[in-house]
């Protein structure tokens, strides 16, 4: 767990020297790409009692970075406000990193996906203002 740890903190290390420099989409993607490969570790890992990671995708040509999650609650629960305290906690997170932040004010699309086990799933992006 520790060896994950570090090369995670050591991504997202480069990941702030990309941002103290201008931003580059190339450099962005070669960390989230390294911040993918760190996290296939963490597949299947609960993240809470009822959710589970399911890894992330980076695609740099259409510029997504998508965090993937499946979930044990049943779709309607997808309602308006797990929608909205999801949402909160999602921006919160990564508007709150300057080198996220950057991401998203430059086009790049942080979407969180949630796959329900009942078959269902919701997505959102991050917005920072």
């Amino acid at each position: 767990m520790l060896p994950r740890m570090l090369l995670v903190t050591a991504a997202m290390s480069c990941a702030m020297a990309v941002a103290v420099a201008a931003f580059s989409d190339r450099e962005f993607c070669d960390v989230a790409k390294q911040v993918a490969i760190a996290a296939e570790q963490d597949v299947g890992n609960w993240i809470d009692r009822k959710t589970r990671n399911a890894g992330i995708i980076v695609d740099c040509t259409d510029k997504v970075v998508q965090f993937k999650r499946f979930t044990y609650l049943p779709t309607t629960a997808f309602n308006d406000a797990w929608k909205q305290r999801t949402s909160t906690s999602w921006n919160a997170r990564h508007c709150s990193s300057a080198i996220w932040r950057e991401a998203v004010k430059t086009g790049w699309k942080v979407q969180l996906g949630v796959w329900s086990a009942d078959g269902g799933h919701a997505s959102m992006l991050a917005q920072c203002d």
